[in-house]
């Protein structure tokens, strides 16, 4: 019979022990990708967006029709001219810009006087108007241009006379305003579109002698130029 020593067994035993594959570690060796390995989705650097920062200058045509009443024969104005507009702000929520804004016009007057027309015999005569506040733009769809807009401002209004010269003291008083708007992307932060907006004021002036009050509304067609 043949006899196998016993040592060698052992050793043999314990060789095949040594070399025998760990399931567990081959197992967990086999990495399979994760959502933090696996490649991310592409963003084109060319998507275009109203979103973020915000500024915006627009320009445009502007007529006012006020009712006077109080001291004086004035009874009315009617006046038109240039507006101008800076805007600035952000967006909290998608669609949704938040800012301030500075609106001011330049006007041609033609005053109303016991129902009679009177024009201005110099072109000095003036009507400067100016409107400062806070304002909020919405956009159905961030990604197209369609946008609303609503603001409340402190108003001002100066006349100035044959000279060129303010008449003191200026008109000052509340006003709110709506407008529609739409702005096609020349880029994906750069715009230019178009702004109708209709404003409705309530202001005071308190010379020596008496008040005088008017309540008007400006409607007014603009261009825009919005970068966000």
């Amino acid at each position: 019979m043949l006899r196998v020593p016993v040592r060698a067994l052992v050793s043999v035993f314990t060789l095949a022990l040594l070399t025998k594959p760990d399931a567990s570690y081959a197992e967990s060796d086999v990495r399979t990708p994760s959502a933090a390995t696996a490649p991310c989705a592409e963003v084109s650097p060319g998507a275009r967006l109203h979103d973020g920062f915000f500024a915006r200058s627009d320009t445009g045509i502007a007529v006012l029709f006020a009712q006077v009443s109080g001291r004086g024969p004035r009874s009315g104005i009617r006046a038109v001219g240039q507006s101008a507009t800076i805007s600035v702000g952000g967006t909290p929520a998608r669609g949704l810009v938040i800012g301030g804004m500075v609106w001011t016009a330049r006007l041609d007057p033609v005053f109303i006087e016991a129902g009679r027309t009177i024009h201005p015999d110099d072109d000095s005569v003036k009507i400067t108007m100016l409107r400062l506040g806070p304002f909020l733009d919405y956009y159905p769809d961030p990604r197209l241009g369609l946008h609303f807009q609503t603001a409340l401002q402190f108003s001002v209004q100066i006349e100035s006379d044959v000279k060129g010269n303010a008449i003191d003291p200026p008109a000052v008083g509340a006003a709110t305003s709506v407008g529609v708007g739409y702005e096609w992307f020349l880029s994906s932060e750069a715009s230019l579109g178009f702004l109708a907006r209709t404003a409705l004021g309530d202001v005071v002036r308190t010379p020596v002698g008496g008040e005088e009050h008017q309540l008007w509304v400006v409607p007014e067609l603009g261009v825009t130029a919005t970068y966000q």
